[in-house]
């Protein structure tokens, strides 16, 4: 129904391909519709810059799919381009598009002749790889893009002055330029952890170390490490502990004394007072200034050719989705839009019409700051004539190009309600639906539902130093109100017990659901068979873990997962009376009266970018479910949420830095490579709670297979803290006693991957920093207008995008019909 026969509707728009006279008589003939197919779309916000070197948020990536493309692309499999084994339109390809050809391993050469990048001695693939590149790109003005583009564009994103948002893209994520964090930051003062600090400078021994920094300052999270403080000028310890890290008046080498002394006395021996030492003390550490961009691992190789060194191994499947997104600026246009101001710089570049020049299918004609921007097909795009840009339509069997769309208007539309008439009126391609308009539309033939990767779980502020620098304004009433309670583990794990999540997201937005763990339902470990993370034994039983669910009680692990709730109003009321004594004992908060409830409200500021009925929605529901659970507690209607004034971009620094408590927030990450999600929860470059949670600090031990891929099984008992397993489980060669362990793709074998990804999960879930609340998804109606050209959702290439999508009706013939229809369309 959907697809309207558009042959009935336009034929006398199809038209043959014309087709030279040296053609190849076997190729297939490719039809095509003329006329203007316009897509119509809203956003909430409009992009303000979408810079490739500096955007931050998803509202400036919007213009990213229609002007840039990467490397590599993804596919359908259809008769063109299939896959054995597979159906057409049942799988994915992956093709070259900004490359030519698909990248070649050269790790021994590069390791031979260019030491300055540090590829492991151990490493014999996976860290350096030449990319030939497609001669026929371009900019939008017809500049040849070649090998000198990527090199210089490399060098303005790393660039140590400029401070460019994403260069943290390129090394702290799975693809990681060799040197580039050394490059990036040069010059620059940050706190790491001892070993951190020995592996940079290259010390062998911990002698060496304090040989080197042992009268420099120390940082510690005293409750962690010790559950005391140790108070130098007293020389005696203080009997409580805050759970945060906190730079002291201790040297390393003293603090060092400190551990030996109190692990000794703890039965241990020094050995591994010297370990916790390293990997729980930090000092504050300058990256060498003077780099050379040379030592960073990039490389002109041929006026079309590249070379790529990593600073961690990157094979299969994630080097080529990796490569999917791209970093190139055009050079006059990039150098012509930065200014300095005093030592600050500043960039104008893709910003407006002026200062944006595309490479890909489309580019940008007009633009007005939180109104409207609108894309034009960009002619000079290679993929309209290099032939390979057409599919096989799984229906009628005909060949099409891809991207029929000529244009994309989009509008800013805030208001649901009136994104809803404009739909209705035949002005926009989609709508989401709202709660409201469930009963009326979930079951329309024009609804897709469409799965999403992120969860969206409650970030809790854990900023202490932040929050009594809060409560000590003078503003704050001390008296009334109390930010510090929430803080404390037993009130986190009342919290994340207090709401039932399904009910949660059936009452504020019913097209998502629960969520129970940190990584999400459409996570997919192994792309070629779409095997999801979630339905894994390992993610099973960490959420059993997690939620204390007895598996020996069920008939298997399955119905065990499958009973968890996250809802337990019995356990939330017990877990809050346990805050408000341990609240009490610590002067959090008072009951001068004796009546056994707090005399202050535990206030909770949800950091908001924008205000809207949504946010007023979500915040009473919140209030009300509340109310319900603390009744008979000494919390009773004394937790409250409260809205923050709209923060706009800078909603998340609010939460980073402690000024504001809490926030519906998520990773939309990679839904190909759920073991990369890792880095946001253990990299301070991502964290949200980098200023109360260091991952460096935190120890797990885990029995592993340390043989590589196609070695004999090797099962060892490992003990690393948090980060060094992420960075280990992302392709990084970590060194822990003497030896060396990789467990990234292609490395590692997968079910040795999984058990390191559940046990990082379960350690992150268990700070509780971090409460999963929602699953997202979407359901949204398709405009009469326009069809997919796949209706089933794929995971790995949802319904095709703009690529894929076909037009029932051009533009002209479309305004027709919806006055035909009286100018309101029913779905």
């Amino acid at each position: 129904m959907k697809r309207i026969i558009a042959l009935l509707v336009s034929l006398a728009l199809i038209v043959p391909a014309a087709v030279g006279c040296g053609s190849n008589s076997n190729a297939p003939s490719v039809l095509d519709q003329e006329g203007s197919y316009t897509y119509k779309d809203s956003v909430a916000t409009m992009a303000t810059n979408w810079n490739p070197h500096t955007y931050e948020t998803n509202d400036d990536s919007y213009p990213a799919e229609f002007l840039r493309v990467g490397l590599y692309g993804f596919i359908f499999n259809d008769e063109l381009n299939p896959v054995e084994g597979k159906e057409p339109y049942s799988g994915y390809k992956i093709v070259p598009e900004m490359a030519a050809s698909d990248p070649v391993d050269v790790t021994e050469q590069i390791k031979a002749e260019h030491p300055e990048f540090g590829i492991p001695e151990s490493a014999t693939s996976g860290y350096a790889y030449t990319i030939d590149l497609n001669k026929n790109a371009c900019w939008e003005d017809g500049t040849p893009i070649n090998a000198d583009t990527y090199v210089y564009s490399m060098e303005r994103l790393l660039d140590p002055e400029l401070l460019n948002y994403r260069a943290t893209n390129y090394y702290a994520q799975d693809l990681c330029i060799a040197n580039a964090e050394y490059y990036a930051n040069q010059g620059q003062t940050k706190t790491i952890t001892v070993r951190t600090v020995m592996a940079n400078e290259g010390f062998e021994t911990l002698d060496e170390y304090l040989a080197a920094y042992g009268d420099v300052p120390a940082y510690v999270n005293w409750n962690y490490s010790f559950g005391d403080t140790y108070d130098p000028a007293t020389g005696s310890w203080t009997g409580k502990a805050e759970d945060e890290t906190v730079k002291t008046e201790i040297t390393s080498s003293d603090m060092h004394d400190i551990y030996v002394e109190t692990v000794t006395g703890w039965g241990m021996d020094e050995a591994t007072a010297n370990e916790y030492f390293m990997d729980e003390s930090s000092i504050d550490w300058t990256y060498p200034s003077d780099i050379d961009f040379a030592t960073v691992g990039i490389m002109k190789t041929g006026d079309y050719q590249i070379t790529l060194v990593f600073g961690k191994a990157l094979a299969g499947f994630n080097l080529y989705y990796s490569l999917t997104s791209n970093w190139i600026v055009k050079e006059d246009l990039y150098e012509a839009n930065l200014t300095k101001q005093g030592d600050a710089w500043f960039s104008t570049y893709n910003t407006s019409v002026e200062t944006t020049s595309s490479y890909g299918p489309y580019k940008l004609v007009s633009y007005q700051k939180d109104k409207s921007m609108r894309f034009e097909r960009n002619e000079n795009w290679y993929g309209y004539t290099d032939g390979k840009h057409v599919y096989v339509d799984p229906i009628d069997g005909n060949t099409y190009p891809m991207y029929q769309t000529t244009a994309i208007d989009c509008q800013v539309v805030a208001e649901a309600e009136t994104r809803k008439l404009m739909f209705l009126k035949g002005e926009l391609m989609m709508y989401g639906l709202q709660t409201a308009d469930f009963a009326d539309y979930r079951n329309s033939d024009y609804a897709y539902v469409t799965p999403a990767a992120t969860i969206f779980f409650f970030i809790m502020n854990g900023h202490m130093s932040a929050i009594q620098e809060r409560e000590a304004n003078g503003s704050f009433d001390t008296s009334k109100y109390d930010l510090e309670t929430m803080t404390l583990n037993s009130f986190r794990r009342a919290l994340a017990v207090t709401y039932d999540k399904e009910m949660f997201a059936t009452t504020v937005s019913p097209a998502r659901s629960g969520a129970y763990g940190i990584i999400g339902n459409s996570y997919i470990y192994d792309p070629d068979t779409g095997s999801r993370y979630r339905d894994t034994d390992q993610a099973k039983q960490v959420l059993c873990d997690f939620y204390s669910v007895d598996v020996s009680q069920y008939s298997s692990l399955d119905e065990a997962a499958a009973s968890i709730t996250g809802y337990d109003p019995v356990k939330a009321k017990e877990l809050y009376q346990q805050a408000f004594d341990e609240a009490l004992a610590a002067g959090y908060i008072t009951d001068n009266d004796g009546d056994g409830v707090s005399d202050q409200t535990v206030r909770i500021e949800y950091s908001l970018s924008a205000d809207n009925d949504f946010m007023t929605q979500t915040i009473e529901y919140l209030n009300d479910k509340m109310n319900d659970v603390t009744t008979g507690t000494p919390f009773a209607g004394k937790i409250e949420f409260v809205k923050s004034a709209p923060y706009g971009n800078d909603w998340s620094n609010k939460l980073k830095s402690g000024l504001a408590d809490t926030s519906l927030a998520g990773w939309s990450g990679s839904e190909l490579n759920p073991f990369g999600l890792t880095e946001q929860y253990t990299n301070p470059s991502y964290q949200y709670d980098a200023a109360w949670f260091d991952a460096t600090s935190v120890s797990l031990e885990l029995e592993v297979n340390a043989a590589k891929i196609g070695e004999p099984e090797n099962i060892q008992t490992v003990e690393m803290n948090l980060a060094q397993w992420s960075q280990a489980l992302n392709g990084a060669t970590v060194t822990v006693g003497g030896t060396d362990y990789c467990f990234g793709d292609g490395i590692a074998d997968i079910e040795t991957r999984l058990d390191i990804l559940a046990a990082i999960e379960g350690e992150i879930l268990g700070t509780y920093n971090y409460i999963p609340m929602l699953q997202d998804a979407s359901i949204a109606l398709l405009s009469q207008q326009v069809y997919y050209v796949v209706e089933e959702y794929n995971p790995i290439m949802g319904r095709g995008g703009i690529q894929y999508m076909r037009y029932n009706y051009e533009d002209t013939a479309w305004t027709d019909y919806v006055a035909s229809q009286g100018g309101e369309l029913k779905y």
